[in-house]
């Protein structure tokens, strides 16, 4: 009986240990090989929300549905909206649009994947509000705060 105590004690520890260096490599495989977008100067994952003049909040996307998301890209839908600043901004009203969603160019920041560029097209085709296309697109790494 002396003898399986300190096999057991040995046994244990040795569970211990590699219970946690597994959930070590576990999570820290998974916080460096996340994928991340840029959202107004911040690395953000999978944002809801994507706005173009960041110290505004102008226009953007919101209400965003990721379909897909990963190294390659990222596709979606959102709602395209942009105030028109009628008779001022903070007066005026918002318009808006359904659109698809596309994010693409991963470029890295520290150890981290980030997707860098924005593109977006008006689901029905037509011109998105106060624009004049359907589509636009800009980098998400150089938008303004």
């Amino acid at each position: 009986m002396k003898t399986t105590r300190p096999l057991l004690v040995v046994l244990s520890l040795v569970t211990v240990i590699g219970i946690s260096l597994g959930g070590y490599t576990y999570v820290h495989k998974a916080a460096t090989s996340q994928v991340y977008a840029f959202n107004c100067g911040l690395m953000d994952y999978k944002p809801t929300s994507l706005t173009q003049y960041c110290a505004d909040a102008g226009a953007g996307v919101a209400e965003i549905k990721w379909e897909t998301w990963g190294a390659d890209g990222a596709t979606g839908t959102g709602n395209y909206a942009i105030n028109d600043c009628e008779p001022t901004c903070v007066a005026g009203k918002w318009k808006y649009a359904k659109v698809d969603v596309r994010l693409s160019k991963l470029v890295h920041k520290g150890n981290k994947p980030v997707l860098s560029h924005i593109y977006y097209e008006s689901v029905d085709g037509k011109n998105l509000p106060l624009g004049k296309s359907a589509f636009e697109e800009w980098d998400l790494i150089s938008t303004p705060l």
